[in-house]
């Protein structure tokens, strides 16, 4: 809602300038306060099962990598999908997110996918590779995998000026993922998962959304102590107020936990 209001203001700002009005009618709106949805994390024992079901799946192994980067970096469906090798950095352990697939109206535009630049300038971002992801990535690399179909690359008008190919991550038809793709993926995955587990007695896996990943990555670090600002730029959020605003939850629970410590301390 803030961000609509930023919006309407600068769009008026400009017709007062521009002599068009006599007011910017959007200077002292007022933005009703609404209670943040709490963002929910993938408990770490869910995790376990999911990966462990991907990686050792004749049916969906194919996919581990794609999981693996998503879970360990945090970054969006979009960008994971537009990775190429060019991106990975073997030699200074980073890859590099400088680009998404978004998906287009054929009717309007021709296409239906397409790579383009990412939602902000600091989604443009540099992140280091874990042993993890650099293992996972230099075997994937090893492997005979078939060429994907290229993407066009276009501008912010959604005008046409490349062609990018040698994605990292690609279906079993060999084309680019986009978001509806992967989340069906997560949700077939989950499915087969739990009928087995149903035969077996075993846990099952909940199903969730490809976002949800992201959560649990930031709730991750910010669990194990990361520094906030790194946090936020791995993420590409243009500042930390956006990481601390979007995960207040885990503000508050660091808090706490930081005031219970701080009650051990006793002197007398």
């Amino acid at each position: 809602m803030s961000n609509l209001k930023s919006c309407l203001n600068i769009v008026f700002e400009c017709a007062l300038d521009d002599d068009i009005i006599i007011k910017n009618p959007a200077k002292n709106l007022q933005v009703p306060q609404t209670e943040s949805k709490k963002r929910t994390a993938i408990e770490q024992k869910q995790i376990d099962l999911f990966m462990g079901y991907v990686k050792n799946s004749e049916q969906y192994a194919f996919s581990y990598p794609a999981f693996v980067v998503l879970f360990n970096l945090g970054m969006r469906i979009g960008e994971m999908a537009a990775l190429t090798w060019d991106d990975v950095n073997f030699k200074e352990n980073t890859i590099t997110i400088n680009k998404t697939v978004n998906r287009y109206r054929k009717a309007d535009y021709g296409f239906t996918m397409a790579v383009a630049s990412p939602k902000s300038k600091t989604s443009i971002r540099s992140v280091a590779m874990n042993s993890v992801v650099r293992t996972t990535l230099l075997k994937l690399k090893m492997q005979s995998v078939p060429p994907a179909a290229k993407l066009p690359y276009v501008d912010d008008s959604g005008n046409i000026r490349g062609q990018i190919s040698g994605f990292l991550f690609v279906n079993t038809s060999g084309n680019v993922w986009n978001e509806p793709g992967f989340r069906e993926l997560i949700k077939r995955i989950v499915g087969r998962h739990n009928k087995d587990a149903e035969e077996n007695h075993t846990e099952k896996i909940e199903n969730f959304c490809p976002h949800m990943v992201r959560h649990t990555y930031t709730s991750l670090a910010y669990s194990a102590g990361a520094d906030v600002k790194i946090v936020s730029q791995n993420l590409g959020h243009a500042s930390t107020s956006v990481t601390l605003d979007t995960y207040t939850h885990l503000t508050e629970e660091k808090k706490k936990e930081q005031e219970a410590v701080a009650q051990t301390v006793r002197i007398s």
